[in-house]
């Protein structure tokens, strides 16, 4: 199948990841628009909208939820992703709280809240921190934690009046706050057939010792050894996930994310997204390329699906802009002397130039036989990026 087109459908790191995969194992890498680094390990393309994708050969990899939630799956089988009534699993949150709670999945306890008047009687039935996550899609800024009940209302309230986030407004679900260690758990899907990928741990907050605002991710480190105790009881949930799935006549196949809470060794389901993970991507295929793409290929065909072999480490190292992830400052020139070990997200061309064009900006990769090894790599890259107010966190993998 190498020399096969490979369609990657978005514009961030964890696109530029996914397609340096497939480029590196010989398959011809077309980026569906793509950025100013991803065209240096394959080719950007044109999107205009999903029909796009109908006039493509290959294989097609839709890289963010917005694509699969609008049904691009739908439109041609050669998407390797969910079709639209299986991405609600990510799409609706109210949606996912049900389906989870009716098949026995394990999840905080959860109340679904249908309008503002409600949210004040739901949330006296919780203990602070208060956690209220909106329902609709709302790239990854939708959830909100709260340490006092007046905030909590005040700032719920807003949510869903569609006051806090822009475009973003209806039903909320109100959710036990766990304590505990947080998870990523990814898997390639075929039907019932699924194979996990490497267990990762990511940092959502935009400063050192977890502090300030959530982000869509400033590094991430893998694998993440787990005890072989934890690993069966995440496999059962996939298990009965897919199941229940298909139980419910919903179709999988594409890549099944669930964000975990660990609690004295028992997993929680806090989240189903129904794509890979970001900045985690990036880590899973630094630690074995050619053993991802074997996978999404087996899968895709329908086959049997292997695991991957990751050897040593992996941490990506985040550099940002001064202002992620409320209103980052763009238009900055960026110097870099070497384009392999990094992944490119928000930097787009002008005059011949690289700049800054969005919040994260590049993906800074370190590999090593340990995690000091890679952390180490990782930290020496994003030193060698350069443009004006780049920030980073210091504290990845440590």
């Amino acid at each position: 199948m190498r020399g096969m087109e490979v369609h990657v459908i978005g514009s961030g790191g964890r696109e530029h990841a996914i397609g340096w995969a497939f480029w590196k194992a010989g398959f011809e890498v077309f980026y569906h628009p793509g950025n100013a680094g991803t065209k240096f390990h394959g080719k950007n393309a044109p999107f205009r909208d999903i029909e796009d994708v109908r006039s493509m050969d290959g294989i097609i990899i839709p890289g963010s939820e917005t694509f699969l939630a609008k049904g691009i799956a739908d439109l041609s089988e050669k998407v390797f992703g969910p079709v639209k009534s299986a991405a609600v699993l990510e799409a609706s949150k109210a949606w996912a709280v049900s389906f989870a709670r009716g098949n026995g999945l394990p999840v905080p306890r959860s109340e679904i809240v249908g309008s503002p008047d409600e949210l004040e009687g739901v949330l006296k039935h919780f203990s602070p921190p208060y956690v209220i996550k909106a329902d609709p899609l709302a790239g990854g800024k939708g959830v909100i934690i709260r340490e006092s009940f007046d905030e909590a209302l005040r700032d719920g309230t807003l949510l869903m009046e569609g006051k806090l986030l822009k475009g973003v407004s209806g039903k909320v679900v109100v959710q036990e706050f766990l304590k505990g260690k947080e998870l990523s758990a990814m898997a390639v899907v075929s039907g019932r057939k699924f194979a996990l990928l490497p267990f990762t741990r990511d940092y959502k907050r935009a400063f050192d010792q977890n502090k300030g605002p959530n982000t869509g991710g400033m590094g991430s480190w893998g694998p993440v050894k787990i005890p072989s105790s934890l690993k069966e009881k995440i496999e059962g949930i996939y298990d009965r996930t897919l199941f229940a799935l298909e139980k419910e006549g919903l179709s999988y196949r594409g890549f099944l994310y669930i964000g975990l809470m660990i609690v004295e060794g028992e997993p929680f389901i806090l989240e189903y997204n129904v794509r890979l993970g970001d900045p985690e991507t990036e880590v899973i295929v630094t630690l074995d390329p050619e053993g991802f793409v074997q996978m999404v290929l087996a899968a895709f065909e329908g086959g049997d699906i292997p695991s991957m072999k990751p050897e040593g480490f992996a941490v990506d190292v985040v550099a940002a802009s001064e202002g992620y992830p409320e209103s980052p400052k763009k238009g900055q020139v960026i110097k870099i002397d070497d384009v392999e070990g990094y992944f490119f997200a928000g930097v787009k061309e002008e005059d011949g130039k690289m700049v800054v064009s969005g919040g994260r900006v590049i993906h800074c990769m370190g590999k090593g036989k340990s995690l000091e090894e890679a952390r180490k790599e990782a930290y020496e890259r994003v030193e060698r990026v350069k443009f004006e107010v780049k920030f980073y966190r210091r504290d990845i993998a440590l």
